[in-house]
């Protein structure tokens, strides 16, 4: 499959929005183009533009969920899980495995593939290059719908670019609708410079369109300042990022849960909760599954499974991170099925076996969590540090220890750096962020001094090799990342 080939699938499972639907429906794609005036027909109100916006959602969700990658990248990459014996293909890329990313039988087009994520990308392109040329009284909800619509398009369109600029590096950036599988240039990859300066700009433009009105299970403006935020630190420019992580903490209306109420962070909808994806399981427009979270839990949660089906907390987090009383590791650590030394993360226990006449069948019914008021304290303590403040980041790092009733630490220097990483990968265990922190805050050689050399890590080996057979083999400007092509 040549590039323009491949661009063509992605086009296609873009610009096809007629058949999507609310965010229920298992299916949002129809790949049949359907004829030459189908986007003057579609882009006509506020109702298609929404079915398309809920579309993205599901793409996003979708995406996170294959082959579970959203935990496998910022998790097990990170050093947090175990995997049992029934994932012998996963040994490779955990600690004992030196996290060799780039043999991974079975995994392939989840974890070395990144096509769903420009499907998502391209669908966002078209909702922002046409709502704004549809008239205001097509939208129920008048000229602040049709803001919101952009506004979260935009948001949407930024973190997945960034995503995929954590995951693989460098990416393929496209600017808008590819409407012409017949007519697409050659692209190849650009340096993170321009396209994280791209998702700022859209960024900008979404605070400016967004309120903090809606649920948090779409985007809002805090949820696009804390995304600014990120994408600043990333950069290392922490002046900005902490101008925004405060913005955040200040001006969003958010409050940090009491431990006693931890797990209601995950049951969705918490005070703390910025943005997060809607996985509730509901008898009408059930989004739950049992395929995603029940990989951390066992017997007596899930009733029958073993620890050889679930992913364990890994020895290193519970012999070096968890070894201080605290309530939050009695809240979110429970012991494995079968007793003995191996530890399970309780965070998503929404586990409902909800057909009284098939008594085995469950879904697990939590959201997934990717921004929280924890988070972005934590972020501004790294901010804090990295700008000089060091009174000012032990203050926003005890503010999370305490609530998990640790004590204050009081160090200062690099073990308060390092400190910081430590609280961010106790607070944010299990919900796809390690790995990336371990990345922005250079912290490989520290945890993992043999796996992560000198080479491995100027040339880049923490971000995820790309599957060139599979993608583009013939276009010279896709290229492999430096290390994988040799390892």
């Amino acid at each position: 499959m040549n590039m323009k080939n491949n661009i063509k699938r992605l086009v296609l499972a873009g610009i096809l929005a007629t058949s999507l639907t609310a965010p229920s429906c298992n299916k949002y794609l129809d790949l049949e183009p359907k004829n030459s005036t189908y986007d003057e027909v579609f882009w006509v109100n506020g109702a298609n533009v929404s079915k398309a916006l809920s579309g993205a959602y599901s793409l996003l969700r979708d995406a996170f969920r294959d082959t579970r990658s959203y935990f496998i990248f910022g998790d097990i990459a990170g050093g947090n899980l175990a995997v049992g014996g029934d994932y012998w293909n996963y040994n490779t890329l955990v600690e004992s495995g030196n996290f060799r990313f780039s043999y991974a039988p079975y995994l392939e087009s989840a974890v070395h593939n990144w096509s769903r994520f420009y499907s998502i990308i391209n669908q966002c392109h078209l909702i922002i290059e046409n709502t704004p040329n549809i008239d205001v009284s097509s939208f129920s909800g008048g000229e602040v719908q049709r803001n919101r619509i952009e506004g979260e398009a935009r948001f949407l369109r930024a973190y997945v670019y960034f995503y995929l600029q954590r995951v693989w590096g460098d990416v393929i950036l496209t600017r808008e609708a590819l409407k012409d599988p017949q007519n697409v240039p050659e692209l190849g990859r650009v340096p993170q410079e321009e396209t994280l300066t791209f998702c700022k700009d859209d960024l900008l433009k979404a605070i400016e369109l967004l309120d903090n009105g809606e649920p948090v299970t779409v985007a809002n403006r805090s949820a696009a300042q804390a995304l600014l935020a990120h994408i600043y630190a990333w950069e290392h420019d922490y002046s900005n990022a902490e101008t925004y992580a405060n913005e955040v903490i200040t001006t969003g209306g958010f409050a940090l849960e009491d431990v006693e109420n931890y797990l209601q962070i995950w049951n969705g909808h918490s005070e703390e909760s910025i943005f997060e994806l809607n996985m509730l399981y509901d008898a009408i427009s059930n989004e739950g599954t049992s395929g995603f979270f029940n990989i951390f839990l066992t017997d007596p949660y899930i009733r029958s499974r073993s620890l050889n089906s679930a992913w364990p907390l890994s020895s290193e987090v519970l012999n070096n991170l968890f070894v201080e009383d605290e309530a939050r590791a009695d809240t979110i650590i429970k012991v494995a099925a079968g007793g003995g030394s191996s530890r399970i993360l309780a965070k998503y226990m929404g586990v409902d076996y909800y057909d009284a006449n098939n008594p085995n069948t469950y879904v697990v019914s939590n959201n997934l969590v990717l921004m929280r008021l924890a988070d972005i304290y934590l972020l501004r303590a790294e901010s804090r540090f990295k700008n000089g403040n060091e009174s000012g980041a032990l203050a926003d790092l005890n503010l999370i220890r305490n609530r998990a009733k640790l004590a204050s630490y009081s160090g200062s220097g690099d073990d308060l750096f390092n400190e910081i990483f430590d609280e961010r990968r106790r607070e944010l265990i299990g919900e796809g962020c390690t790995a990336f922190d371990m990345i922005r805050m250079e912290q490989h050689q520290r945890l993992y001094p043999t796996i992560y050399s000198s080479d491995r890590i100027a040339q880049q080996g923490y971000f995820w090799p790309l599957a060139m057979r599979t993608l583009l083999p013939q276009a010279p400007l896709l290229t492999q990342n430096e290390w994988w092509k040799s390892h």
